[in-house]
């Protein structure tokens, strides 16, 4: 009441006793009429630039996305955040302009002032942060998808592959016309463009005029799988290439069969779902599959054990046993499991339920680490079976010829590699400085080797004529006589 009052008495003798009393006028710039105009014409000068600019950009992105040329947009979409960075601040200094142009009396354009502070809090808010956000994802997909690839090729060319001088002979060899190129391939324009052979290895063998002495299917190269396939009459090895040997990086031509709405910077599935983990592990499969991928093991719903009459010690499945033990428990995303289920089954069903199973894992895995442990876990090519194992057991070593495997021993290291692949990122370090980490490949090869000697399989024909599989106990696995040579191997 008393403030009140001393509010009306203040009123009251302001009437009574009139006085001159100082107004606050508008803010106001002191700046000649010419400098307005300018700041004006400067303002409209930048954002019809930034316009241009913007509108180039979005120009060859859907030149790019509707061309196929994937290699070239993966690449671009690595700047994304740094090019709307640029956006918004020319933006923003086009807003700061005709702001003091409106302050210091040129206040004509005020529509324009609303029109532009509209478009540059857009720019920042809708696009800048999440590219920001969002940044780890597109190098993680670059990696997924870049890295390097297996291909299968024929087993007479495994002595005459080998280090980046060797794939650059067979290129000059090479006819041009001979090799033909997919748009996916396109490294598109570039500043520094970097060097190595854009050309597919398999049309390069193909098509160069290699000499037939040359050709030599006893020995293979260091970038070599011995899968041991290529044992008997026509058989196949499996090349694993990329930089390290010459090649330029290049999108997996993979990418041609999947959804279209999976290759944005912020993928998402048919059905609406976060799409990065299935992005990012279509990537990788497109390039590790290896010669028999219908052959590769990853008994995610334990149907391969009970099915061979093999019992658990306790009711844990698999799925939830790795659920529980990951690095990266509680591992939220788990109930995107069936989401992603029906995209692997639609990608991949044809390769057998293993596979899908990997598959559908290694998407969930991804979606649940952080993107720079992705990064981290692609970079040191975890994705890949160890190639240096793999010349270890296939008796290419020099310092370890004891220590070679069978044929059918080195099927089941390439067969065990999905199982490591997925364990490899399940208890992958969530710590940087972490030292060195590998692949248990060694490890799945020898329990899936005593499993498969655990358990004998027989076909029997029925009186109606039909075939059927029992499982009966077996032998128990024959113990390689490089297990005791070589204890360095890591097992006990």
């Amino acid at each position: 009441m008393i403030r009140y009052l001393l509010y009306f008495l203040n009123i009251y003798s302001v009437y009574a006793h009139p006085v001159n009393i100082a107004i606050a006028a508008p803010v106001s710039l002191h700046v000649s009429p010419a400098g307005s105009l300018g700041l004006l014409w400067s303002s409209i000068g930048l954002a019809v630039l930034t316009s241009f600019m913007q509108g180039l950009a979005v120009t060859v992105v859907t030149i790019a996305e509707d061309q196929d040329m994937w290699t070239f947009r993966f690449r671009i979409a690595r700047y994304e955040h740094l090019w709307w960075t640029v956006i918004s601040s020319l933006l923003s200094i086009s807003f700061i302009l005709i702001v003091v142009s409106f302050l210091s009396g040129n206040n004509s354009d005020s529509l324009g002032i609303l029109a532009l502070s509209t478009t540059t809090s857009i720019a920042i808010v809708r696009y800048t942060i999440p590219a920001w956000r969002n940044k780890y994802f597109v190098q993680s997909r670059w990696l997924a998808w870049t890295g390097k690839s297996r291909t299968a090729i024929k087993a007479v060319f495994g002595s005459i592959v080998g280090n980046a001088d060797r794939w650059n002979r067979i290129a000059s060899l090479a006819p041009p016309n001979h090799l033909i190129a997919t748009p996916s391939d396109e490294w598109g324009w570039a500043i520094n463009p970097p060097s190595g052979i854009g050309a597919d290895p398999t049309s390069l063998l193909t098509s160069s005029l290699l000499d037939d002495e040359t050709k030599n299917e006893a020995t293979l190269a260091s970038c070599i799988y011995d899968d041991g396939y290529h044992h008997h009459l026509g058989g196949t090895v499996s090349l694993l290439w990329g930089q390290d040997i010459g090649f330029r990086p290049r999108i997996s031509r993979a990418i041609n069969s999947m959804p279209r709405t999976l290759s944005h910077s912020r993928p998402f599935t048919n059905a609406g779902y976060k799409g990065e983990g299935i992005c990012l592990a279509m990537g990788i499969l497109g390039r590790n599959k290896g010669l028999r991928p219908f052959l590769l093991v990853f008994d995610h719903r334990d149907s391969r054990k009970k099915q061979r009459g093999i019992k658990f010690k306790s009711n844990i499945s698999t799925t939830t046993h790795l659920e529980n033990t990951s690095v990266w428990s509680p591992r939220p995303n788990k109930v995107m499991r069936s989401y992603y289920e029906k995209a692997a089954v639609e990608q991949f069903g044809g390769l057998g339920n293993d596979f899908v199973g990997a598959a559908v894992e290694l998407a969930v895995l991804l979606l649940d680490c952080p993107p720079k442990a992705a990064m981290r876990w692609l970079s040191r090519n975890l994705e890949q079976q160890s190639l240096e194992l793999n010349i270890l057991m296939s008796g290419r070593d020099p310092t370890h010829l004891d220590a070679t495997a069978s044929p059918a021993q080195l099927q089941t290291l390439y067969r065990a590699s999905y199982t490591s692949m997925i364990l490899s990122l399940n208890y992958f370090p969530s710590n940087p400085g972490y030292g060195d980490f590998a692949r248990p490949d060694l490890i799945c090869f020898a329990l899936l080797w005593l499993a498969d000697g655990a358990v004998e399989e027989v076909e029997i024909t029925t009186d109606s004529g039909q075939k059927k599989v029992h499982y009966y106990t077996g032998k128990g696995a024959e113990e390689p006589t490089w297990w005791e040579q070589d204890m360095a191997f890591g097992i006990d």
